[in-house]
């Protein structure tokens, strides 16, 4: 069989404790100075305020195939609405002639 030897073993092993300590989280040590930490803590705060409502408007916005639709559907409710009133001016009565 081909089993692997003890050096390559070891060799192995060395090689994933490197590759451990090359992929551990970094940790980032830097002070902000206060305006530096105040401008941050500021966009913080309006991302949190606004984030749920920029949420709710992409969730309701429309597409512009959306209002083209729209469009369509106000244009024939204005023409049914024009239909109806040629209809209802049609049957009412003429003025008598000469007033």
């Amino acid at each position: 069989m081909n089993q692997p030897t003890e050096d390559r073993i070891k060799r192995l092993e060395e090689r994933m404790e490197q590759l451990e300590r090359e992929t551990e989280p970094m940790r980032l040590e830097r002070r902000l100075s206060i305006p530096e930490a105040n401008t941050l803590q500021a966009i913080q705060d309006m991302v949190a305020r606004h984030g749920p409502d920029i949420a709710i408007i992409k969730g309701t916005m429309a597409t512009k195939q959306d209002l083209q639709a729209l469009k369509m559907d106000m244009e024939k409710r204005f023409d049914a609405i024009t239909e109806m009133q040629k209809l209802i001016l049609a049957r009412l009565p003429k003025p008598p002639e000469g007033e």
